[in-house]
């Protein structure tokens, strides 16, 4: 059995990576020597010790990859935050002659007493939500951009 599982890795017949995975773990259970195991399925030793630990955790999907990426973003800012920002953005909008610009969000923010972002992480949050306009004269003949 082992020959042929030699044949499939050197062969152009490859296996699966998790049946590899599994056939180490049950070789070693069947009593065989670690450092055999590894070495004829040409793995490190630390391969082969990271899927035992992982089996004797004891889980039944224990041979799959873990996803890689974080379960959640640190520095995402959350939702009530977002909208809490987009709405202070319109109200200021909507009064005549007020800014609407981030140091104005701020000052809004830190009159309330509650902690506010980065610029650049307001500048996003505007930015995603088209909140973000450009400036413009309209002349009779073009408009030129303010903004260079």
């Amino acid at each position: 059995m082992y020959d042929s599982l030699q044949k499939k890795l050197k062969g152009g017949n490859q296996l699966n990576e998790e049946e590899i995975r599994k056939t180490a773990i049950q070789r070693h259970l069947k009593g065989e020597n670690p450092k055999v195991i590894y070495t004829e399925l040409e793995r490190a030793k630390k391969w082969f010790f990271k899927w035992l630990k992982r089996y004797q955790a004891g889980q039944d999907d224990w041979y799959k990859d873990q996803p890689r990426a974080p379960l959640r973003k640190p520095t995402q800012i959350d939702n009530t935050e977002r909208q809490r920002i987009i709405s202070i953005r319109k109200r200021l909008e909507s009064e005549s002659f007020a800014q609407v610009g981030v140091s104005a969000i701020k000052w809004e923010l830190s009159k309330l007493g509650l902690s506010f972002p980065s610029d650049r992480t307001i500048n996003r949050i505007l930015k995603t939500e088209g909140l973000v306009k450009k400036n413009f004269v309209y002349t009779q003949r073009s408009r030129i951009s303010i903004l260079h």
